[in-house]
């Protein structure tokens, strides 16, 4: 019965999820369904991927583990990293992963950035540049501050500080600054930082 409950999740809700990422189900270049993991233990999982999303040359870009709507998605998050871990030897990166119940959908970078849930789907484009910014991103610190955007010493120190917090995975940061110490300039010094990250790796 729980089976069934969950085949139907899969019909009725994910796979139109699916689809409207681009992941066209009946094309088997792109998705696989129900794919062995090697190196399992039977318990306490059944070692079979719900599915697939595969690159251009095969590799698996991500895996959906699927679970049917009463079910928490985040209790198969230890399921999933089992999975990508695994699949990891077999290729030459680990695979991004999503968990979803039909309801919700949530994003994990395993061992890169903290599960986050997410509208929909990435399309195969979506997870080929996020797997080029893992694969080449280069450290916020090794980035140069703007001297004419920032001036002050605890300016440069608040924007290290948020660069590490982002570094570690985090996703969001509160700059306290008095009134009158350059909160705008800090800011738009940070902003600067981040683009010019972002031209090194694209």
């Amino acid at each position: 019965m729980r089976k069934l409950s969950e085949e139907l999740t899969r019909k009725q809700m994910i796979d139109p999820q699916l689809e409207k990422a681009g992941w066209y189900l009946r094309d088997h270049s792109k998705v696989g369904i129900e794919i062995p993991v090697d190196g399992y233990d039977k318990e306490p999982w059944n070692g079979v991927t719900d599915y697939c999303l595969f690159r251009e040359n095969g590799e698996v870009l991500a895996i959906v583990e699927a679970k049917k709507t009463a079910v928490d998605v985040r209790l198969a998050e230890a399921q999933l990293t089992h999975y990508v871990t695994e699949i990891e030897k077999h290729q030459s990166f680990r695979p991004f992963g999503f968990l979803a119940n039909g309801l919700e959908i949530h994003f994990v970078d395993v061992g890169y950035a903290p599960r986050r849930e997410v509208f929909g789907f990435f399309t195969r484009a979506d997870l080929e540049n996020l797997l080029y910014l893992r694969q080449n991103a280069k450290p916020l610190s090794s980035v140069e501050i703007d001297n004419n955007i920032v001036d002050r010493s605890y300016q440069y120190e608040a924007i290290r500080r948020v660069g590490e917090a982002f570094t570690s995975g985090k996703r969001k940061a509160l700059i306290v600054m008095a009134t009158g110490t350059g909160k705008t300039r800090t800011t738009m010094g940070l902003i600067d930082l981040f683009m010019r990250d972002l031209k090194r790796v694209v």
